[in-house]
């Protein structure tokens, strides 16, 4: 299944943040907003919502991508 051009937006902007890649302040600020990602000091992470949209939005496009610390947890 294709995602929608907001679907495809939103998962790039959440891969960016997951890999520290840089990100226009506007998409950012949006995946903030949104729940998405959170500000920790100079770091801006994943929240368990941002990574819970990650996790469904690769589901639909069919990849697998994680984090270390998630292939952990499955596989105990």
């Amino acid at each position: 299944m294709a995602l929608s051009k907001r679907q495809n937006h939103r998962l790039g902007a959440i891969l960016a943040v997951m890999f520290k890649d840089s990100l226009p302040s506007e998409v950012l600020n949006e995946l903030i907003v949104d729940g998405f990602v959170e500000v920790s000091g100079q770091l801006y992470l994943l929240t368990a919502k941002g990574l819970d949209e990650k996790n469904r939005l690769c589901t639909l496009s069919g990849l697998n991508i994680m984090y270390t610390s998630e292939k952990k947890r499955e596989t105990t």
